[in-house]
């Protein structure tokens, strides 16, 4: 069975993307950041999906997180991908917004996903030496693309 992680599942694509991967036999990690969340995901998507609690700003959380995923994983096992999906958008104009909502965002937006990312690499197989590896997919939004 392959197995992926995506963080952000508790709504929206995310929540999407583990019911669809769960629905077609995947195992899904999926990170939430509250524990009634991860009940009801389990009970919502059933046996192929486990919650991983951690906020993608925390560090330790995610060391934690990634740990157990790695204690789950058969020796020589990889991730077949992680999915990048947390994120959150904050806007209004420049004039009107504190600098600190700005920072926020980045945090969540940008240095979470590299966080993640960074702590994922050896299960996603990220060695010169391994013949199976997983794949990234990272979701963005419109807001981006569009001034406020």
């Amino acid at each position: 069975m392959k197995k992926v992680l995506i963080t952000g599942v508790s709504t929206g694509i995310g929540y999407s993307s583990a019911k669809i991967l769960c629905d077609s036999g995947y195992f899904v990690y999926g990170s939430v950041r509250k524990n009634e969340d991860g009940e009801r995901l389990t009970s919502e998507l059933g046996d192929n999906f486990q919650p991983l609690v951690f906020d993608v700003t925390d560090s330790k959380a995610i060391s934690e997180s990634v740990e157990k995923v790695q204690s789950d994983l058969k020796p020589g096992e990889c991730l077949a991908g992680l999915v990048n999906n947390a994120g959150i958008a904050l806007g209004g104009p420049v004039t009107l917004i504190d600098t600190e909502v700005f920072r926020k965002q980045f945090d969540v937006n940008f240095f979470g996903l590299i966080d993640v990312t960074k702590a994922c690499l050896p299960l996603l197989g990220a060695s010169k030496d391994s013949s199976n590896q997983g794949k990234i997919i990272n979701i963005s939004s419109i807001s981006g693309k569009r001034s406020h």
